[in-house]
Order: structure tokens, then sequence, then C-alpha cells
């Protein structure tokens, strides 16, 4: 689908010479592009030099001239081969009378810039350079082949005409030969002809000279030449040392040509016959692999064929004879798909005659050729010919050249893989190049042809008719050849073509006048601007109305108002490039114009920014800049994006990105249409793919539900599978507003039903369809709106606006509104008219399992509804026909429990039974112990004192046996049943109220006895000393059991108080000093056992962080803890992930990506080993941190403690007791204060952090413990 444009035209003069010369010979020195011409005079051979760097005084310089020793006048006679020698920077040529000359172009002191390296006697008359410069080729006089090195020193010389086939000719050993294989319509008759070859004859073009060919890789060569013994031409292979390998088939007038491809699967030659002249294949071993004819009908004959270093073009060089003059040209053929198209024909003037043919060796798409008087040098570049107005009503259409057809293909209405096509036209001459115009939405076009008319096309029926003939044609300016052209208008045309003096590029403009029939009556004026530059590239945007050139400096110009293109550049790219673009983005109430650059280093530009270094192909879309990458990949940037801000890509692919997409290896662009959804690539074999990129995609639904076309989103996503809740998500506020539109629009059931049922309560535009960074948004944020009852929101506005219209035609809808809501509302969904009912059952059987459905229906307790639902389900009668009947047996209430109880609905069922009369109340009862259904009891039961007080005595029966007896103490109560309302308190330690039911109950002096037995006993095992005192101090009066608990709880001001009220002093002396000083011992070691603890630990902490901050500067994987611990590490972590267990990072770092699994027995081994906290583990630092907090903790309670023993010891006297603690609790507190902040805030920025596999850092999950400052210190002492 490529076409030929010409970029660039160089030409330089070579003067005139004193005699007409058949031939001028030239090489290219690829380092640096000089060309380097042999040119005959009288007398001498002129070596002369053309410089890329143009100049206005001479075009060319002279070198040397070389003697021509008496050969004729024809310098194919006097010089047989000429080549440069980039390693020596020489250039060799080779004479027909057997010199071997070398001009050095770079000299030494003393070294003389002509010399004679060789001579062969028997003359020369071919000679071929490997292309790795290392070995030459000459063919000889006697028809022999001398294989030099490049010193020119003689390797082999063997003759050519021998009758051996060579070593790898083809044996047959019955496996495929010809006889045994498809003939088509000749039929098995062609198996037997027997071709006779003793008719074969040479060509009459032949000129009897020899040529060779080199394989790229320089392991071969092939050489053409007559041989006497068969009269006959033929191709033999050589390997690079000289040995015969292969010798071509006989072929019937077989060419002169040859030319290996540089691929090297190929070599050509041709062959003609009476009716066709054709190029012709040869493989490697000598058998003929293919062919393509010529389109020439006079009489010509093929000079020579090259193919360009890339292997994609053949450059046939024609000499065409008309009227007893011969002219000249040179065509450039293309392959892909098995169709050789001809892309350009290049002519010279009518006064001139190509004189010599080249490709550069170096640039694929460079060709050089020379003429009797001037060099040229063409630079061209692959294009795609697209109309590229952005119209909805723009075809897409891709025009493609064939020599004089131009095949046309409107993607937009049909696909169709070359080499076929859609349309075709024939003009009278091979085109050069195709311009769209905006004409009819951009389908009408100009063709450039080689003879420099251009034609016109107006295309109306796009979709089934072929475009029209030409309207009319035009010559073009005769400034200078046209290579370009853009038709802006109906009445506008630009040309760029070189300017006369050939020393820059001018740019003419061109008004048309047409007349009523639309044909052009004439141009009315031809206006050309000069840049004083080299042009490569006219570029127009109908869109935009923007016409642009770009420079060969790579600057661009840009037309004025009156398009004129202005001589200042208005940016410049960074580097030249091959292919341009522009577009417009508006920001901030402003439109800017950005220019859009492809190098030929697949470097993609936007203005002066690079946006991708792998660009392979890029296509300016109505909402993207689409571009492959040579990662093989398709991006897509938005255009509402600031184009500048960008910065390069990288070849990452996130979920659900829909700017990016993969594509096939080497894919490259065609074309996207606008205000469509899908892209045409084109592979490296030459087939087409038509893809839907998600990002067009969206962007269309996008711009659909934007303009409240609904339906039209709707088709886009249903074709190309796009979540329908987008519809909604793109902007809930609107969709609701206009649901009314929407649903009018979609219509259909089908359709209807699809978007109900693929709701779910997820915002797809975050989570699948996210809009692109820096593009466009949607018009009302989505993310702000509560998704948790989306699905129930839009069933329901849906379902309203359903109602309002046809209830029976929508039927089918509603009913899945209801089903699609959470949780479904099957009860209404069935619960319809009885008109509807049965179609209603019907669709929803459809959506709702069967047995769920018939669950529902007798829900409602409609017996009729229920069989109907059981006859559409096709349920079997033996299977719900008792169940039913069962039913129907029963009372209303007690039915309606049966029903409920059988669904499940325990509530509902209880509520039914209580309904059914008192007869029931013990099954109530029942039913409410089965299902716990207490709260369900107590409500239903509220106006019913006996039935409520039934219901609360199983429900305090059922709390005591739960061991909640506070409530099943009130429980009771409420039922009236104090004995267990008394023994409940009992249990639960609840002394007040239960010595108030004692009371209330009247019972016996020993039950009292008991009852306080037994809660002193319970409020002892709970260490509540003190109501366990109360107790006995008011229902037994004694007060030396009650100071023997108050001391156990060291509430010794409380004791000393009671033996005072009861006159029993002497209990303070046999008991609660005995006491006090047993306290304070207890106290005074507990509190040297936290001393101890606080130093070790925070001594062993201080230890660990120095040592873990040593190692990671000096080798953080010596001493490694964690070594010991390698059975801990997930099965599935790599050691280096294992053992990398210091960072810097302030960050905590998740490494639930890199656990596995483990077994419970496992992880119960890991937590006592964290607990055990062993010196020297992983887990040591957190165990001490840990144990420091408790230690803290500890020393809160302590401190009221402490400061009721000092008051008693004081009190006592004991006032050394009491200094000796308060100084040693005040040494524990002010240790505490000053390690507290060490301990818990140490900086972590410069602390290396802990992370194993096993755990993440254990520092950071001890939260500081708060300090308690109570002020417990008595002055006094």
């Amino acid at each position: 689908m490529k076409s030929l444009t010409l970029l660039s035209q160089f030409t330089a003069s070579l003067g005139s010479s004193d005699s007409k010369l058949k031939r001028t010979r030239h090489t290219v020195n690829p380092e640096n592009g000089d060309i380097y011409f042999v040119r005959f005079s009288e007398s001498n051979v002129e070596l002369v030099k053309c410089s890329l760097v143009q100049t206005q005084n001479s075009d060319v310089s002279s070198i040397t001239f070389l003697p021509n020793n008496g050969f004729s006048n024809d310098l194919d006679e006097i010089v047989k081969g000429l080549k440069f020698l980039m390693d020596i920077q020489s250039i060799c040529i080779a004479f027909g009378n057997g010199d071997i000359v070398l001009v050095h172009l770079d000299l030494a002191n003393g070294e003389e810039m002509v010399e004679v390296v060789g001579y062969v006697e028997s003359k020369i008359k071919c000679m071929e350079w490997s292309p790795d410069e290392e070995l030459v080729i000459f063919v000889t006089g006697n028809d022999t082949i001398l294989e030099m090195t490049k010193d020119f020193e003689v390797i082999t010389e063997f003759p050519i005409n021998v009758e051996e086939l060579g070593e790898a000719v083809s044996i047959s050993v019955g496996w495929g030969k010809k006889e045994t294989q498809f003939h088509g319509s000749e039929g098995k008759t062609a198996a037997q002809r027997v071709v006779d070859t003793s008719n074969f004859t040479l060509s009459e073009d032949d000129d009897f000279h020899p040529r060779v060919s080199w394989c790229d890789d320089g392991s071969m060569f092939c050489c053409s030449v007559v041989d006497t013994n068969k009269g006959l031409r033929v191709i033999r292979v050589y390997n690079r040392e000289g040995i015969l390998q292969s010798t071509s088939e006989p072929v019937d007038k077989l060419g002169h040509i040859l030319s290996w491809r540089p691929a090297g699967n190929l070599i050509a030659s041709n062959q003609k016959s009476s009716d066709k002249h054709e190029i012709c294949f040869f493989e490697k071993n000598g058998l003929r692999h293919g062919e393509f004819s010529l389109r020439e009908i006079k009489n010509h004959k093929i000079v020579e064929i090259l193919w360009n270093c890339d292997s994609t073009i053949l450059a046939v060089w024609l000499e065409r004879e008309t009227s007893n003059e011969i002219s000249t040209c040179v065509q450039l053929w293309y392959m892909n798909n098995y169709h050789w198209y001809l892309k350009q024909e290049i002519m010279p003037s009518s006064t001139e005659s190509i004189t010599s043919v080249s490709w550069d060796p170096e640039v694929a798409l460079i060709l050089h050729y020379t003429t009797d008087s001037n060099y040229y040098r063409l630079e061209f570049s692959w294009d795609v010919l697209f109309a590229n107005t952005i119209s909805a009503s723009n075809a897409a259409t891709v025009a493609v050249i064939d020599g004089c057809l131009i095949y046309l293909t409107p993607f937009r209405i049909m696909n169709v893989p070359p080499p076929m096509f859609a349309f075709s036209i024939q003009l009278d001459s091979p085109a050069v190049h195709v311009s769209f115009s905006p004409n009819n939405g951009g389908n009408d076009f100009a063709v450039l042809q080689v003879n420099q008319e251009i034609s016109f096309f107006e295309w109306l029926g796009v979709t089934d008719t072929p475009p029209k003939p030409p309207k009319d044609k035009i010559e073009g300016p005769y400034r200078g050849p046209i290579r370009q052209i853009a038709w802006i208008n109906k009445t506008m045309l630009f040309c760029l073509h070189c300017h006369p003096n050939n020393q820059f590029d001018d740019i003419t403009q061109i008004i048309l006048e047409f007349d009523d029939n639309g044909q052009i009556q004439k141009k009315i004026s031809e206006t050309t601007v000069n840049l004083t530059n080299f042009l490569r590239r006219l570029y127009y945007n109908p869109t935009y109305d923007t016409l642009l050139c770009e420079a060969n400096d790579g600057s661009i110009h840009k037309d004025t108002e009156h398009f004129f293109v202005s001589k200042t550049p208005v940016v410049s790219l960074p580097e030249l490039c091959n292919w341009i673009g522009t577009t417009q983005v508006e920001s901030e109430k402003k439109k800017e114009t950005f220019v859009i650059g492809l190098s030929e280093h697949n470097k993609l530009y936007v203005n002066e920014n690079l946006i991708a270094a792998d660009c392979t192909s890029f296509f300016i879309h109505n909402d993207f800049i689409i571009f492959t990458t040579s990662s093989h990949a398709v991006r897509f940037l938005p255009l509402h994006a600031n184009l500048l801000d960008l910065k390069v890509l990288d070849n990452v692919i996130q979920s659900y990105d829909e700017t990016v997409r993969r594509v096939e290896r080497g894919s490259k662009i065609i074309c996207a249409a606008y205000y469509d959804v899908f892209l045409v690539l084109q592979m490296p074999r030459g087939n087409l793919e038509t893809i839907y990129p998600r990002a067009l995609v969206l962007a269309s639904v996008r711009d659909f539900l934007n303009k409240f076309d609904y339906l039209s989103a709707y088709k886009v996503c249903r074709k190309h599978r796009i979540d329908l809740n987008i519809l909604y998500d793109h902007n809930p506020d609107s969709f609701l507003k206009n649901v009314q539109t929407f649903v009018t629009q979609i219509e259909k059931v089908d359709y209807l039903n699809l978007f109900l049922s693929s709701l779910r309560n997820e915002d797809v535009t975050i989570t699948m369809y996210p809009p692109i960074e820096n593009g466009p948004k949607s018009s009302s944020p989505s993310n702000s709106h509560d998704v948790s009852t989306k699905v129930d929101t839009v069933c329901d506005a849906v379902r309203a606006v359903l109602k309002s219209m046809d209830t029976k035609i929508y039927l089918q809808s509603i009913i899945t509104s209801y089903v699609r809501k959470t949780p479904p509302d099957l009860e209404s969904a069935l619960n319809q008219d009885m008109d509807l009912a049965e179609d209603a059952i019907k669709f929803a059987i459809f959506l709702v399992d069967a047995d769920r459905l018939f669950d529902v229906a007798l829900g409602l307790y409609d017996f009729g509804l229920v069989l109907m639902v059981a006859q559409q389900s096709q349920k079997d009668p033996r299977e719900y026909l008792p169940f039913l009947t069962e039913l129907e047996s029963y009372p209303k209430y007690y039915q309606q429990f049966k029903i409920d109880d059988h669904l499940c609905r325990h509530e509902k069922a209880l509520q039914n039974l209580s309904l059914a009369g008192d007869e029931y109340f013990d099954d109530c009862l029942k039913y409410i112990r089965e299902h716990k259904l207490y709260h369900s009891a107590i409500s239903i039961f509220a106006n019913n004192n006996e039935k409520y007080k039934g219901a609360m005595a199983i429900y305090g029966d059922y709390l005591f046996t739960e061991s909640n007896f506070k409530e099943a103490g009130l429980a009771y109560i409420l039922a009236g049943d104090k004995p267990k309302a008394l023994d409940s308190y009992k249990n639960c330690g609840s002394w007040r109220e239960a010595f108030a039911i004692a009371q209330e109950l009247n019972i016996s002096s020993d039950s009292l006895f008991n009852l306080v037995k037994s809660l002193t006993e319970i409020l002892s095992d709970k260490r509540q000393y003190q109501e366990a005192a109360q107790i006995i101090l008011d229902y037994t009066k004694q007060p030396e059991e009650s100071i023997i608990l108050l001391n156990k709880g060291r509430y010794w001001t409380e004791s000393i108080r009671i033996s005072h009220m009861y006159n029993r002093t002497d209990l303070i002396e046999t008991n609660i000093k005995p006491s006090v000083i047993e306290g304070h011992t207890q106290l005074l070691q507990d509190v040297n056992s936290m001393l101890d603890q606080l130093n070790q630990q925070t001594n062993r902490l201080k230890e660990i962080r120095a040592n873990k901050a040593n190692q990671l500067v000096s080798d953080p994987y010596q001493n490694d803890e964690s070594i010991e611990n390698v059975d801990t590490f997930s099965d599935t972590s790599s050691m280096a992930s294992g053992f990398t267990r210091y960072t810097l990072s302030n960050t905590q770092l998740s490494m639930n990506s890199t656990r596995s699994g483990k077994s419970a027995k496992s992880r119960r081994r890991q937590e006592r080993k964290k607990a055990r906290g062993k010196k020297g583990s992983i887990y040591e630092e957190g165990y001490l941190l840990d144990s420091l907090k408790r230690l803290i903790e500890r020393f809160n309670t302590t401190q009221a403690e402490i400061l009721n023993l000092l008051n008693c010891l004081v009190t006592f006297g004991y006032i050394k007791r009491a200094q000796q603690i308060q100084v040693l609790f005040s040494d524990l507190e002010e240790r505490i204060k000053n390690n507290l902040d060490e301990i818990f805030d140490a900086p972590t920025n410069n602390i290396p952090v802990i992370e194993t596999e096993l755990e993440s850092d254990e520092t950071r999950k001890v939260e500081k413990p708060k300090l308690v400052q109570l002020n417990w210190k008595l002055h006094v002492i």
C-alpha cells in the first residue's frame, strides 16, 4: 500500500564533451557521498569528482587525466570497471587494454596519484569487486576468470566455458520430479513434452559482454557469459575460492543483464521473446524461480538492472527507440504479495540520455544517474498516499501507484488486500504523485504524471463506483520537473519542483478557472516562491487549511494568509524528518499548531520535542497521534494533551492501558478512518490487518455519550465488547437526567436487557477504562458517586421510565430490572398483573434458577402462581403436588408458618405461628429455642404479658447456658422467676443484686450464710478483696475476717479504719503491721527487678542497634543472624531476597507478595520463637521493645501501690523503710524518663531496618507507651 515519493533532486552539470559518449561510468564514496566519474575526451580519459556540497561556481572538479592508449572512442571499450575502495581511499579503474590502475585520493608524501598496479595481456572484459573489497574478479579476453586479492595478487585463474555443471548441481532421486507435478490446464501431456534446447538462441539485444555480480555476503559470485560451445548465454555460480557450484538451466533468448539480489536468494536477468520482455530470476542452484513482464510495447532494450542495497527495489534501465530516436528511462520496480509494482519511472529531458545508473551503496532509497551533460542524485521515500481530510464523509481512501495504473481502496467501505484493489484508473503515462483534495469530503484527487501533466478526478459514488474519468488535465509549470503536488481547493494547486538553474527548489501556485460544466477552462496564474533552499516535502492539512514545506535542513515553512509560503521557518525540527504532519490542539481558549515529524532514525518529534525514539510510522487521527514502535506496539497520544510536556515514552504496558496495543512484528500504519474506530496495518510480508484499538473505540464511545447519542455508543460497546457499565459511569448525573432519552434511543428490549444484565456495583471508568493522562475527561467525575447502590439506582430509574411507556412491551426489561437488584426483588418481579403474570414467569425463569423462583412464588402464599411457575419450569408434579396438598390442608396462619419455615424465613414463620392460636404457643416456645429467635419473640409477645414472660423465661435459660449471668438475671426478673435470678447474680458476682433479691425472697439464715460464703469466694477469686470484705462486714459482722481480705488486697488504710470502728485495735499489731512489712518487702523486690530489667534490656538494645549500623557500613552479610533461620524463609523466595536484610528505605515494604503459605504448625513455631526473643535472633529487638513497653506499663500501675505503702509505713513509724523504697522507686522513675525517648523514638533515617520474608520491621510495630505522672512521693520523709 506504499508508493515512492521523490523527496529531493540534486543536479550537477558535467560540462560538454568533445565527442558523444555512449556511457559515463561513475562510482560513489559511501563515506561522504562524493561521486567520481570517468569521461572520454579525444586522447584521454578524465576522472572528475562531484561533491554533494553544491557551489555557485563549478559543479565538478577534475582529479586527473588517464591515457587513452589508442583505444576506440567508446568509453565502454576503454573503461571496463570503476570502483571506489574505501580502505585505501583510492579508485580502481580497469581498462579494456588490460591495464589496472589505482588513482590515490589520499596522497602520502612523494606518492604518485596514478599507479598502474597490474596488466592482463589478454585484455580485460569485466571487473567486479567483492562487497568486502577483499577480492576482485576479472574476466579476461581469453574467456577466463582471474581472481585476485585486494593487493592484486593472483589467487586463481580458470576458464569459464566448461562442460561441468558444478559441485552443487541438483540430483533428482525421483521425489517431486517434474513428471509427477500438477500442470494445470495443460494436463498430463505437459509432463511428457520434451523441451528442445537445440533451437534456443541468443537474445537479439545481447551485447556479448560478460557480466559478474557478487552475493552481498561475499561468499559467492555469478558470471553471465555467452557459451561459445552451446551458442547460448549461461549463468554460472562460483564460491569465493572460484570453484564452480552450479550452472543455470537452459533458457531461450536469455539476456546479458545480471544482478544478484543483496538478500542473496535470487539472481536477476532478462528474457526477451517476440511478445513479451521478462525479468527472470534464478536461484543460486541455477534453477529458474519466477519472473515478471515489463509493460513495454515499443522497440526497447534493457541496458542494466540494479538492486538497491536493502533488496526492496529493482531498477531497470531501458532504451526505447521511436521514429529513429532513442530515449532512455529508469523504472523502479517493487514486489509485494507476489506482485510487481512499477513505483516510479525516471525520464530525463528530451535532450538528454542516461549514460550510467547506480544505487547508493548505503542509503537504500538514493539513486544516482548521469546523462550526457548532468549528474542527478534522487532521494525517495515510502509514503502512503492517503486522503487526510478530517471528515466523516472521508472514505479513508489509499491510492497505490503502479505505473500507469492507480489502485484505490476506500477502507471505510471495504478492506481489499493487496495486490487486489477496489477500483483502478488508467493513465496515459506513469504516475509520479497523488494528492487528495478537501473537495467532496476529501475524496477527490489529482495525479501528477511523469510527462508533467496533472489530471484531476472527481469521486462522488465512493461506495460502489470508480472515479469518473479525469475532469481535465493541465501541464505543469515549465520552470523545472515537478516531483510533488498539493491540491489545496477546487481552484488552487501547489507544485514542488527544481529551480531552472538547479541551485534550489521552487514552489509554484497555480490558480485554475472552471467553466459551467466543471471542466478546467484555463490557468489564471502561476506564482512561484523562491525559498533559496532545497526542499523535501510539500504537505497540506485540509482540516486546518495549513500548507507546510520542509527544507533539507529540517526547517518547516508555513503558508501565509494568501497561501504564499513564508521564507522564515515557523519551526526547526531537531533533525531532518522524511515524514511530517500537523495538527491543532485547543488549550486555554486558544489553538496551538504543532508539527509532527518522523526521521529515518525512527525518532518522532512534536515541534522540537522528542516523543519517541523507536517510532516506525505515525498517523494523525482526529483524537490521537497514532504511531507504531520497533518494540511491536502501537501507541496513542491524545491530542487533548499538552504535547510539548510529553516525555519520551517507555515500553511498559499497564493493565487496562488503552494507549498501547501489541501488534505483529514489523507492522506499520496504513490509515485510520476519521471519526471511526478501526486502524489498518500492513505487515512486512504485505498483507493487511484491520484492528479496532481500545483507545479509538473508547474515544468514540465517550464522544457519543457527550453528545447524548446513547444508541451509537451502545452499538459500539456491543460490537467491540466494551463493558456496558461505561454508559452510566462516564457521567452518572447526565445519565440519570437523560434516562428517558436513553430508553427511547435504545428502544429494543433485548438491548435494554443486555444493558441491565451487565450492570454491577463498580465504576469501570476507574477500574477498567481510566481516562488517559492529560486526555479527555468525563464531563462529570464519576468517582464522586457511591457505586455501592449503582445497580439499584439504574434499575429503578430505567424501570420507572419503562412503566411510564408501555408495561406490556417492556415487560421483560422490567422483570430484568427487578432481578438485577441487590438483593434481587423476585417477589416484585412475579407480583405482576394476572394478564402479564404468565409472560413474566416465562421470562423470569430464564434469569433465575427455577427452584429459587418456585420458592419465591411459594413465599407469596399464592398457590396459583406457584403452580404456574412449576409448570413453566417443567417440574415433575410428583415433586411438588403432595407438598402443596399438605399445605392446603392447614389453617391459614399455620399454613403460612409451614411455608415460611420451609423457606427458612424463621422470623416470619414465628410471626405467623404466633397468630395461629393459643394452642400453638408451646410450639412457638419450641421454635424459638430451636432457631434462637428470642429478640423476635420478645417483640412479638410484648403486648401479651403471659406469653411475654414465657418467652423471657426461655431467653433467661439461653443466657444462663451462655454464661451471660448478668443479663440472665434480668431476664428471669422480667419473667418473674426470682430464684433463678438470684442464682444468676450469684454466679456473676453481682452481690448487691443478689442480696437484694435474697431479702425479697426472705431466705433463711443458713441460706443467707451460704450465700455470703459463696459470694466471698467468688469475689476473692476475682481479687475483689474490698467487695468481699464489705460482704463479710455487712452480713456476718466479723471484722477480723474482713481485715484479712483487705490486707490481701493491700488496702491497709481501710483495715486500720475498720479496726478502730469495731474497737479491734489489737488487729493492728497482729494483722495489719505484719501485712504492711510483707508488702514493703514484696514491692522492694519488684522495684529492684524492674531496675535490673531496665538496665539490661536498654544496654542490649543499644548494642544491637550499634551492631546493625556497623555491619551496614562494613559488610552487610557478616554475622548475619538470619542464616540460622534459613529454614524459616519462603520456599519460593530467592536467596537474594532472603538474605538481603538491610535497607535505608524510610518506607515499609510489603513482603506479602513474596510470602508463601505456611502451615498452622509452622506459624505457631515462629510465634514461639518470637515470644522467646532468643539472643542474636532476628526477633530479639522486637522482643526487647515489647518487654520494655510492658515494664513501663507495670511502673504506671505500681505508683498507686507505692503511695499507699508509703502512707502506711510513715503512719506506723517505719521511716527508714519508707525512705528506702521511695529512693529506689525514684531512681527507677528517673531512668525510665531518661531512656524512654531513646528506646522508642530512636531516629530511623540512619538506622538499618531489618526486613525478611518472615516479618517486616518489628521496631516500627511497637508503639511508644505513655508514662503516667502520679504524685506519689511523700515530702515529709
